[in-house]
């Protein structure tokens, strides 16, 4: 499994990403399909928000691409997310020395 980051840019106007937005990443056939566990908001982190996308996949790349059409799809169903730009699909790069 794997923790994908998806990163917004914020709202032009400063709005929290909707509640929702979770459910939207999760719900479908095709979200079965891409194998989407778990969807986490992060819609306070700085400098942008964060939707945590947990997908198993088999490699890494699979999985950004999975969490990826997850934020297409979410925005298709609910247009109003388009007003949050993606600007990445990433497995975010832990240091375990910062846990100190």
């Amino acid at each position: 499994m794997y923790l994908v980051h998806l990163r917004l840019l914020p709202h032009p106007e400063g709005e929290q990403l909707p509640a929702s937005t979770a459910a939207l990443l999760t719900q479908g056939r095709d979200a079965d399909a891409d194998r989407i566990e778990h969807v986490s908001l992060h819609a306070d982190a700085q400098p942008c928000p964060v939707v945590g996308v947990y997908v198993q996949a088999a490699n890494l790349e699979r999985a950004e691409a999975a969490a990826e059409r997850a934020w297409t799809r979410a925005v298709v169903a609910h247009p109003p997310l388009a007003q949050w730009k993606l600007l990445s699909a990433e497995v975010p790069l832990l240091r375990p020395d910062l846990d100190e």
